[in-house]
């Protein structure tokens, strides 16, 4: 059996209810047939805490890690190296050690998950070299999208075969009681994520505003938490969304469910995105879905088929998205459907461990 020596999230006992896309695909990997395949060595880098912790902390939970790291691939027979990364901080760490493996000849898998790494790149110097580096280190880059290939391939782009698409995965199992609402009256809108500025959420908070000068009876429930939270509280009270707007905090996933069962229209309005597993979620639990135009929603999201796209940033533009799917509750349904098939046919933990096989 070959050891895999594996850097990700682990950690399940969040006591702030908050989960990630990478946590889900760290520990689903592990609980798949590839755990009885494969000897996983895991190294743990969930955030202690959400906000995250201060940098000097972050700085010594990473010093211990990679004496863990060195440890174990120095010492004990290794046969690859999988790791998951998050954007600055995080690829910075996980990038040392994607070029720590190569310097000790191991085959290395590195599955970078942030669409703020775009900004990374873009905005520091440091930042484009690092990345350039760690990239051209690692054996096969995992992609979450056909935008993130491109991305990332033109780092390297000598070596465009280690560039593999393997879509974010869910296990729609889990949102199979929930089907499709037929509501003409209250319209229930959702939006689970970051309450930070790249996520959209301010834009999302603007065409609330203007929605409610024609539609007097819908509902927005915001699960999330950041540090725009007290300033979404202000924008609320003083545009008197008080009985529109419910700021709800974190949601694990029973409170999720019971939000996706609840609710006709969920909304990712983000700058920028990886490949949001919220997103996938929400189309299993047969939501219809608007999104921003940014990261990996083009490989999600069919326009008009399961799902209904806009310009990131433009509020006019997510209004008449809005309006559109509050105003036409068979396009409603038809989306809501189309989307749940076609997570069943593309996002699932079958699908991810089949092409992660593949690989390993």
């Amino acid at each position: 059996m070959k050891n895999i020596l594996f850097v990700g999230a682990f950690k399940k006992d969040n006591t702030d209810g908050s989960t990630g896309g990478v946590l889900f695909a760290c520990t689903s990997l592990i609980e798949s047939e590839l755990g009885n395949e494969y000897n996983f060595i895991k190294i743990d880098s969930t955030v202690s805490s959400v906000p995250v912790p201060p940098i000097w902390v972050r700085f010594i939970y990473a010093i211990f890690r990679l004496m863990k790291f060195l440890f174990n691939i120095i010492f004990k027979k290794v046969d690859g190296v999988l790791i998951f990364s998050s954007n600055s901080f995080s690829f910075i760490e996980k990038g040392l050690y994607v070029i720590i493996a190569n310097v000790l000849f191991k085959k290395i898998l590195f599955a970078p998950r942030s669409g703020l790494s775009l900004v990374d790149y873009k905005s520091s110097l440091f930042m484009k070299w690092y990345m350039k580096k760690v990239i051209r280190n690692a054996t096969f880059i995992i992609c979450q999208g056909k935008f993130w290939i491109n991305f990332y391939s033109k780092m390297d782009p000598m070596n465009s075969s280690k560039f593999i698409l393997i879509n974010n995965w869910i296990d729609p199992k889990l949102y199979g009681s929930v089907t499709y609402k037929n509501n003409n009256r209250n319209i229930n809108l959702l939006y689970v994520g970051w309450l930070e500025e790249y996520k959209g959420v301010l834009d999302f908070l603007g065409a609330l505003i203007i929605l409610k000068k024609k539609y007097k009876n819908f509902v927005c429930r915001i699960y999330g938490n950041g540090s725009l939270k007290n300033k979404i509280k202000k924008i609320i009270r003083d545009n008197k969304l008080e009985k529109n707007v419910c700021l709800l905090g974190w949601a694990n996933k029973e409170i999720k469910l019971n939000a996706y069962i609840k609710s006709d229209i969920f909304i990712i309005p983000s700058h920028f995105e990886g490949f949001p597993n919220s997103l996938i979620e929400a189309m299993s639990a047969q939501l219809p879905v608007i999104a921003s135009n940014v990261g990996a929603m083009d490989d999600i999201i069919d326009d008009g088929i399961d799902g209904l796209i806009f310009k990131a940033k433009d509020i006019n533009q997510l209004v008449k998205k809005l309006e559109i799917l509050i105003d036409d509750n068979d396009l409603r349904m038809n989306l809501a459907i189309n989307a749940r098939k076609k997570v069943l046919r593309k996002f699932t933990i079958k699908e991810a461990v089949i092409k992660m096989r593949k690989i390993l």
